[in-house]
Order: structure tokens, then C-alpha cells, then sequence
């Protein structure tokens, strides 16, 4: 019998590739078993639920846990635009004992993206009308008049929006690495981060930094160009956070199938092409100088994202008015990830917040 090498060749890859899925997904489900199992709120009124609502028209996802159905409302806003944050909020799993934390993927976000999204829905405006009907979902659901409004990064944007059109719904407000002026943010990286190649040495950072010229960029290539050399010149003694570190946290993730995956991926590349050019007119300074509820601002001291600089974000802090009070609350060692990057303080401050939010 004559033997074919191509089809023994390709049969043994064939099987070797079958068994290495095999592996990885054997492997993730252990992962997942863990995480579930670690995180697991022990009691008989918990909630933990992954849960389709309808908001503008579209249907998006929620992640939902909580000890019990007392504790105050917390509606996150993940960051991006279009990047969810579901994947990763086991790492703050015991926020479940303080509050019924609300992790939602935003339209054209992860579980929320579809294909046949009409690109035309995708506007701040839209999104911020989105998180408004939220609230008001969950305030009637948990029979709370007001929650506790969370955004990081992008959900700042659409999380002081929010906050700014409707205070009376809120206990309070708190930024996480709070865009304040990413056009001048971008122009003061730029600046910093070529200086740092001039000095260095650095011929190639040097010469693609001048190849894309000073901020704003005419695409999202140029853009990530210059976060390519702002992360590179970073501080010396602290990394942001990898994409191996991503990827090992969304990897153990119960609630994020391998569909989610494909379609966090695919969502983040719609959002931020159809969003990318309005969230960067934000103008926080010029446009929301006053706001009427109390206001916190978590920043991580290395964080020098292009649009989101700390600097930034502090100097925002120190000129907005809010009478209800104010605190800057930064975190030494993080950078634009605070939650993830020291995620004890992270839930030690929230939890001081929920001590100042009335029993309703």
C-alpha cells in the first residue's frame, strides 16, 4: 500500500492542533471553575446574574452580583470606547458584599456588539442616554432613589456627562483615570514624549514621532503610534499594565465565553472608529466646570495615556467647582488601570464612599 507523506503530514498536524484546543480549553474551564468558585457570594440572597436589557432601542448585557438586594447600586462604565471591563471584575469580586455592582458592556461593546449595529447609533449623546435609561431601570428595580455612578477612562466621558445632566440621580461620582481635555493632554504627551526621545537617543522613536507630527491625528494609526512611544518612555520604574496581563485576567473570566471574545475584539475596532474623533473634542474644563454632587477622582500617578494624562486630570480636579465636595484620590503605584493595578485600595475607597451613602 503506498503511503501519501503530504496526508500523514497533514493528519499530524490536524491531530496536534485539535489537542492543543483541547488543552486550552480544558485549561480555561479549570481557570474559570476557580475564579467562580473563589468569587462565589455565600448567600441565600445573592444575585449573580449575566442578563439582557433593552436601552435605546438595543439590546445590551449586564453583569449583575451582590450579597443581597438592600446593598446601594454601583453601575460601572468600562472604558475603550468599545473595550468592556466584564472580563476582569472577578479581580474586585468582594465588592459584592458593599454593593450591587452593575458591569455593563455598552452598545458595540463585547456582548452588546452586532454586526447589523447601525453605525449611526453610535454617538456619546446616545450612549449617555443609554446609561441615563439604565439608572433609571435599576433605581426602580432595586427601589433606590439615587446609585453610585463609576467610570473609567472613555466611561468617564459618558459617566460626567451623565452626572452633569442628571445629579439628582446619583449618591455621587467617581472618575477613574478622568479624561478632562484629550486634545491638550495629546499636545503636552507629544511634547514630553519626543523631548524624552531627543534625549535619549532614541533615532527611531524620534523620527516616527516626527513622521506623525504634533496631535490631532488624522487616524487611529498615528495615535497609536504615539502611545507606542509614550509607554515606551514611561516612567523608569513602573510598566503599565500588558496585554499578556489583559489576556491572563479575561482567560478566567466565568462570564466571558470564547464567542465574547471574538466579539469584545471585534467591538472594540467598531466603537473606536466610529467614536474615537468625538470623545476626543471632549473639553471638560470648558464644557462641565460645575457639578452639583459630591465628586471623586482616582488617579494612578504613572498615568501618562495620551488623552488621559494625570496632569490632566489634576488640573481639572483642582479647578471644578463642586460644591457638594471633592476629593483626588491617587494611587502611587498605577498607572492607567488603578483597579487593577491595586485593586485593595481600589475597594478600601469605595467602600469609605458607601459609608457616606444615606440607608434608603
Amino acid at each position: 500500500m503506498e503511503i501519501n507523506p503530504l496526508k500523514s503530514v497533514a493528519r499530524f498536524v490536524t491531530g496536534g492542533l485539535a489537542f492543543i484546543v483541547a488543552g486550552l480549553v480544558g485549561v480555561r474551564a479549570a481557570a474559570q471553575y476557580r475564579t467562580a468558585t473563589r468569587t462565589r457570594v455565600a448567600s441565600p440572597d445573592a444575585i449573580n446574574s449575566v442578563e439582557k436589557i433593552h436601552l435605546g432601542g438595543v439590546d445590551q448585557w449586564l453583569h449583575i452580583r451582590a450579597r443581597n438586594h438592600s446593598l446601594p447600586v454601583l453601575l460601572f462604565l468600562h472604558g475603550g470606547p468599545g473595550f468592556s471591563e466584564m472580563p476582569f471584575d472577578h479581580v474586585n469580586a468582594e465588592l459584592a458584599e458593599d454593593f450591587i455592582v452593575v458591569q455593563w458592556d455598552q452598545r458595540g461593546t463585547g456582548k452588546s456588539y452586532r454586526p447589523s449595529l447601525d453605525a449611526k447609533t453610535l454617538t456619546v449623546d446616545r450612549i449617555v442616554a443609554d446609561a441615563l435609561e439604565l439608572t433609571d431601570s435599576l433605581r426602580a428595580r432595586f427601589g433606590q432613589r439615587k446609585i453610585l455612578l463609576v467610570g473609567h477612562s472613555w466611561g468617564t466621558i459618558i459617566g460626567l456627562r451623565a452626572a452633569a445632566r442628571h445629579p439628582e440621580l446619583f449618591h455621587a461620582y467617581v472618575g477613574i483615570s478622568q479624561v478632562a481635555d484629550p486634545p491638550e493632554s495629546e499636545r503636552m504627551m507629544y511634547r514630553e514624549t519626543l523631548a524624552r526621545a531627543e534625549q535619549s537617543g532614541a533615532s527611531e522613536g524620534e523620527a516616527a514621532l516626527r513622521a506623525i507630527g504634533l496631535p490631532p491625528y488624522r487616524s487611529v494609526e498615528d495615535y497609536q503610534t504615539m502611545n507606542r512611544w509614550i509607554h515606551h518612555f514611561n516612567d523608569a520604574e513602573y510598566r503599565e499594565m500588558s496585554p499578556a496581563r489583559f489576556g491572563a485576567l479575561a482567560f478566567a473570566s466565568p462570564v466571558y465565553s470564547w464567542l465574547d471574545f471574538f466579539r469584545l475584539w471585534r467591538g472594540f475596532r467598531f466603537s473606536f472608529a466610529h467614536l474615537w474623533r468625538e470623545a476626543f473634542a471632549t473639553n471638560f474644563p470648558a464644557q462641565i466646570p460645575h457639578l452639583d454632587l459630591p465628586v471623586y477622582f482616582f488617579l494612578g500617578r504613572h498615568d501618562h495615556t495620551s488623552t488621559v494624562s494625570a496632569e490632566m486630570a489634576e488640573k481639572y480636579w483642582e479647578m471644578l467647582d463642586a460644591p457638594q465636595g471633592k476629593e483626588l484620590v491617587w494611587f502611587e503605584n498605577s498607572g492607567h488601570w488603578p483597579q487593577l493595578n491595586e485593586p485593595q485600595k481600589y475597594r478600601a475607597q469605595l467602600r469609605a464612599i458607601a459609608r457616606t451613602i444615606p440607608h434608603e
